[in-house]
């Protein structure tokens, strides 16, 4: 896949987001039918949902200098570069409905396939899945906590990029 950088993408692209930079602007132009395309220095990746493919490729060295370039405010020339998926799989999507789908069985709609469900999943009372629960909650409020030289790390779900390498240039 050819992906064409245009001054007008340059213009609508948001610095520091995976979602919206410059790159993914550019695929989802060429591509509006693709889906969940996140740009980062190692790997560029989006969803076909008309084939219900996730593609990742491997960040060619001219788009991850042209990423750097650009989310630290360079200016930036028009360039078109090359993207060849390295891993292709299924989306969660397709597989699980392939693997647990609605079936008729004498006019009553029954599901097929699937996990069986967790001890204590009614009224969530067991003893395993209190303490699970409660291991749970820790592991996240640790996670969560920054440490203290930090304090310039914006917390976000997946959107932001930032890099830990104070020297790194476009």
């Amino acid at each position: 896949m050819r992906v064409t950088i245009t001054p007008e993408l340059l213009e609508r692209g948001v610095q520091e987001d995976s979602r919206h930079c410059v790159i993914a602007e550019a695929i989802k132009e060429q591509n509006p039918h693709f889906k969940s395309i996140l740009v980062d220095l190692q790997t560029i990746r989006w969803t076909n949902p008309r084939t219900g493919k996730r593609y990742i490729c491997l960040t060619p060295e001219v788009a991850s200098s042209l990423l750097v370039a650009f989310d630290q405010g360079h200016e930036i020339e028009p360039v078109a570069f090359s993207l060849r998926p390295s891993q292709v799989t299924t989306t969660d999507r397709v597989a699980a409905s392939r693997k647990r789908g609605p079936t008729q069985v004498d006019g009553q709609l029954k599901i097929t396939g699937g996990q069986p469900t967790r001890t204590g999943h009614l009224g969530g009372t067991s003893d395993v899945y209190q303490a699970n629960r409660v291991a749970r909650r820790e592991r996240q409020r640790k996670s969560a906590e920054l440490p203290g030289d930090a304090s310039n790390v914006v917390r976000s779900k997946s959107r932001y990029r930032q890099y830990g390498l104070r020297l790194l240039k476009g």
